[in-house]
């Protein structure tokens, strides 16, 4: 709620190479850091192509990735499984979950595949919902957490990984997950690391910055702050990276951007530069997961 900020860097959209530039403030009062002045509703859906990585499907890529695609998409969604269940517990079949943001809902299709329990899915994205439905047999919701008008206290767990960074205002979507929740249920956010060393080191070029479509950074303890002001506990945070992913900022600060025109060799050439790093990655934290309990 504060309006008292320092300038941090200026940044522009690296990944679609979009016209621009974006100035990242901090916040003096509790340090959160954020675009400022942010970019329209209409002016940010440019930002969103259908090729956004977000929404891709690894059944739509060439055959011979798709086992590999796969494989990658299994263990994110299992490492996020662990996560949670280090503070809740083993997810039961009869609990309500909601994954906001789903996409194409890999997540929620694990947990049914490794805990027989069906939760809902909820994205903005009309094709995601479709896909969801019609192609997973999955319960889905089109729209946002403010639109979708589900009951109070109707859920066992919240999941919003990597959703709460691109939202203009963080403490409603906070306070509507707080409200849908069930008292001492859980919420679990993945979010970048803005504290962290990566994010320092490469500045305007780290890959995780990725404005746009990101707006918003919580540095640990100021995301503590503002979950106690929407009635959650923050239990358990962790801080991890994925294997090789500091390769996708080497290759920015080195000069190689607009990801959709090269993404057929960004991977291959992030992977090359950031493999003598390898034996270090859990030294390079990219991302926090975050778990917080419903007062």
């Amino acid at each position: 709620g504060a309006h008292d900020e320092s300038p941090v860097l200026v940044a522009s959209d690296l990944i679609f190479h979009h016209p621009g530039t974006y100035p990242l403030v901090r916040c003096n009062a509790c340090a959160v850091e954020y675009v400022n002045p942010r970019p329209t509703p209409a002016a940010l859906g440019a930002h969103y192509p259908d090729d956004y990585f977000g929404y891709s499907r690894h059944e739509d890529a060439p055959r011979f990735m798709r086992p590999f695609l796969a494989a990658v998409a299994r263990d994110i969604s299992l490492r996020r499984l662990r996560y949670l269940e280090r503070v809740t517990g083993r997810i039961q079949p009869d609990w309500s979950l909601l994954d906001v943001g789903c996409g194409p809902n890999r997540l929620l299709a694990c947990v049914k595949e490794e805990r027989g329990c069906v939760g809902t899915g909820l994205d903005f994205k009309p094709e995601m919902v479709a896909h969801v439905r019609d192609t997973l047999a999955m319960p889905v919701v089109e729209g946002t957490l403010a639109s979708a008008g589900f009951t109070g206290a109707s859920f066992d767990v919240v999941w919003m990984m990597e959703y709460l960074e691109h939202v203009p205002d963080p403490r409603a979507v906070l306070s509507e997950a707080r409200r849908v929740l069930k008292n001492g249920g859980h919420l679990a956010l993945e979010l970048p690391h803005i504290a962290a060393w990566p994010a320092r080191l490469f500045g305007r070029y780290w890959w995780n910055l990725d404005v746009p479509r990101h707006l918003v950074f919580f540095p640990p303890d100021t995301l503590r702050r503002v979950l106690a002001d929407a009635g959650f506990d923050l239990v358990r945070v962790e801080t991890f990276t994925l294997p090789l992913y500091v390769g996708m900022s080497i290759v920015q600060a080195l000069g190689l951007r607009h990801w959709a025109r090269h993404k057929n060799v960004y991977p291959l050439l992030s992977a090359l530069l950031a493999l003598p790093l390898l034996p270090f990655s859990a030294l390079m934290p990219e991302f926090l997961f975050a778990v917080a309990r419903a007062r």
